[in-house]
């Protein structure tokens, strides 16, 4: 029989090494994401916002829309204000101007030869007249070096100033997962400005 300190040791021991295994798991998927994924780009904004505790990151805009709704699993009809923040799926495909869009969004993914994505949200609205849109909202935080944000920050407000030249998010998309990587303007990473 075991001591009660032995045991409790043992149970702290085994509760730290499920914690440790799991964020290694998540830090794995992602790196995984960013390693052998697609790169995706879209036109976008971003600015510096000040949060004590997450640090100096870049909050991205990066908003699509997209009339083809595929038929919904269930066979319900889409709601409109319909709002998912899980559980769709957006099938993206590249434009002639060298960035992608969202040509369909659905409950899973309708066929194999698409590159298909679990985007952030998910609104279903109608504008006017027209047939209902899916407004598809993409990851929108980028972490960066603390002294570098502030500068990243003028850099994006410039190039999304109506003579400037624009900014473009670029993703990796790998399994239905994406994830923001960068920052391009003209090009150019964010962090090499």
């Amino acid at each position: 029989m075991m001591k009660p300190n032995i045991r409790k040791t043992a149970f702290v021991a085994a509760a730290l090494t499920i914690q440790c295994a799991a964020i290694g798991w998540l830090i794995w998927r992602y790196e995984d994401v960013v390693r052998n994924g697609t790169d995706v780009c879209f036109k976008c904004s971003a600015y510096d916002p000040s949060d004590p505790f997450r640090g100096r990151y870049l909050r991205v805009s990066v908003l699509e829309e997209c009339e083809n709704l595929l038929e919904r699993d269930d066979g319900h009809e889409w709601d409109v204000y319909y709002a998912h923040n899980k559980g769709l799926f957006a099938k993206l495909e590249p434009s002639t101007n060298g960035l992608w869009r969202v040509t369909a969004v659905a409950d899973s993914p309708k066929d194999d030869d698409g590159l298909w994505i679990k985007p952030k949200r998910v609104q279903v609205r109608r504008r006017d007249a027209s047939p209902l849109i899916a407004r598809v909202s993409m990851p929108d935080q980028l972490f960066m070096n603390e002294r570098l944000a502030p500068v990243a920050e003028e850099v994006l407000r410039k190039a999304v100033a109506p003579d400037g030249k624009g900014a473009t998010a670029v993703y990796r998309v790998k399994g239905g997962e994406i994830v923001i990587t960068d920052i391009e303007i003209d090009g150019k990473s964010i962090y090499c400005l």
